[in-house]
């Protein structure tokens, strides 16, 4: 059961919010999200996934607190300072006349019929006992002397004597409505974060919803010119955006940024357009692509994996949260220690690399929506990411140029087909679904595989003239295009996921069988390997030097 709260607490909780931030706070900016509050000035917000229908706000420690200087980096990182507030609402009972009826006690029991439905469903609770779910590693202990508020005691393996996670929760209620403040942090730091936490905790009041309508108003005065389309969504994200992150719209992309480097996020607007009509021309849709695309561009590689970034990865395409996400790397460059810097060697991290993976995440994006939802195999989508990568823009013109080698693939390709490190068979990449693909052991070297191959397709003169090996590519993407409306037009007329899901299953086996029909596998993989050895190398300085 929710602890209850007496009314002059919630009074009082109110009444706070509306005073000047104290030293030390500021004040939450977001008119449109449904609370206030005060947060420590010396955390820094962190953008919540455009999916997420519990937590309002997240944030986390700026810099090491001097309590923690003696830290390991690995230790603080792996339990920094964080706090976030949340908000739900539980469903009301029915009583008198309507009690018993229709309505009573109606819930959502259809399953989701799209990614995002499906995220949503999964990051929205109404009950107490839902939300507390997430802290299944934790022991929640209510003081008795204040209802609502709670230590929570870390009770999963940690194994470091020198510090542990602690953490802190407070709820109220007011009607149908829950919120609150949980957090976490190291032990040295507890007596400093329980300060804040505190502090933080009782700023909070729900939200006045004309302070909402003003800052809609506003947003509507932006889009007013009827010059962009999708105008609900952009002025959503917009009002989603964390404080100190900006918007920059072109035709068919909002990009949402925190970076400081202004050419690069124009660079990014004009280049993301360009390779739009480079796809289209490529892969033409189904139908009409209304979809507004958001490309995230974070500050750091840190605040990249703060937001979900999957460590080990460059950036990604997530097609339940409809985002393209990566980050700055020639900043990110600035913030490496020399410890970082040396591992590297002779390689900078600079605005190339994050257009390299702009290019290659886009093209995700785009695919996924030009058949309607789609996921094809990975060796096609990664294969074509990684050859977008390579793609040349001109920085006058805005034109593409042409497209080179992947730097991230040729080496480990090379490496693979001459000297069979890790090597793949070219069937087993052809065939491999996303859990043999993703394989952490062997994944690089389906990645440079895939690359590689696509590269041969598309370059090699032995493919481009063989009557079957060059319509490879173009069989398989037709063929999806036909199949998938096929494969769903078996199921009901409204498919939930995991229905789809099998349509797409069944939809790439069709298309890997058209393009691949009558094909020698033999003969076609000892060309690939031939043409990856000889193919000429634009940075041998980088390739892994053998005895």
């Amino acid at each position: 059961m929710l602890p209850r709260l007496v009314s002059a607490m919630v009074l009082s909780v109110a009444a706070a919010a509306t005073a000047q931030a104290p030293p030390g706070f500021k004040t939450y900016e977001n008119t449109q999200a449904p609370l206030t509050f005060f947060y420590p000035t010396s955390y820094q917000e962190v953008p919540l996934p455009p999916t997420e229908q519990t937590l309002v706000a997240r944030f986390v420690q700026k810099d090491k607190p001097s309590e923690l200087k003696k830290l390991d980096d690995r230790i603080y990182k792996a339990v920094q300072p964080e706090v976030v507030v949340f908000k739900f609402e539980r469903p009301q009972a029915v009583t008198g006349a309507g009690a018993g009826g229709e309505e009573a006690g109606k819930t959502e029991t259809g399953k989701p019929e799209t990614v995002r439905e499906a995220m949503e469903a999964g990051s929205r609770v109404t009950s107490w006992a839902e939300f507390t779910k997430r802290f299944e590693r934790w022991e929640l202990r209510e003081e008795q002397k204040r209802p609502g508020y709670y230590k929570m005691t870390f009770s999963g393996d940690w194994g470091v004597a020198e510090a542990w996670p602690i953490g802190r929760l407070a709820v109220f209620e007011v009607g149908g409505t829950s919120y609150g403040v949980y957090g976490f942090a190291p032990s040295p730091y507890e007596k400093a974060f329980e300060r804040q936490f505190e502090r933080m905790a009782k700023s909070l009041a729900l939200a006045d919803d004309d302070a909402g309508e003003r800052a809609g108003e506003l947003l509507d005065r932006l889009y007013a010119s009827g010059k962009y389309a999708a105008v609900e969504q952009r002025k959503k994200a917009r009002a989603a955006m964390a404080r100190g992150w900006k918007a920059f719209d072109t035709e068919n992309y909002l990009i949402v940024h925190h970076s400081k480097n202004d050419a690069l996020i124009k660079r990014i607007g004009r280049d993301i357009e360009a390779m739009r009509l480079l796809y289209m021309e490529l892969f033409p849709p189904t139908g009409a692509l209304d979809q507004l695309c958001i490309v995230r561009v974070c500050r750091t590689q840190e605040e990249y994996f703060q937001y979900g970034g999957p460590r080990g990865s460059g950036g990604y395409w997530h097609s339940g949260n409809e985002e393209l996400v990566f980050y700055d790397y020639s900043y990110t460059m600035k913030t490496l220690d020399s410890d970082e810097k040396k591992a590297m060697g002779r390689r900078k991290l600079t605005d190339d690399d994050s257009l390299l993976v702009l290019y290659h995440e886009a093209f995700h994006q785009y695919i996924y929506y030009a058949v309607g939802e789609f996921a094809p195999h990975d060796w096609f989508n990664e294969g074509y990411g990684d050859y977008f990568s390579g793609t040349e823009i001109s920085k006058g013109t805005g034109r593409v140029l042409g497209v080179e080698p992947s730097p991230w693939r040729i080496h480990l390709a090379k490496d693979m087909c001459e000297f069979g490190e890790g090597f793949v068979p070219l069937k087993q990449i052809l065939e491999a679904e996303r859990a043999v693909f993703y394989n952490p052991a062997r994944i690089g070297f389906f990645y440079a595989g895939a690359w590689s191959f696509v590269y041969f397709l598309r370059t090699s003169p032995e493919a481009l003239q063989h009557p079957q090996w060059s319509k490879i590519l173009s069989n398989y993407f037709e063929t999806a295009k036909t199949a998938y409306p096929e494969e769903l037009a078996k199921l009901s007329e409204t498919p939930d996921l995991s229905q789809k899901q099998v349509a797409q299953f069944h939809t790439r086996k069709r298309a890997l069988r058209a393009a691949l029909e009558g094909i020698d596998m033999a003969e076609l993989e000892t060309a690939w390997k031939k043409y990856v050895v000889a193919m000429k190398d634009p940075w041998p300085s980088l390739r892994k030097k053998r005895k």
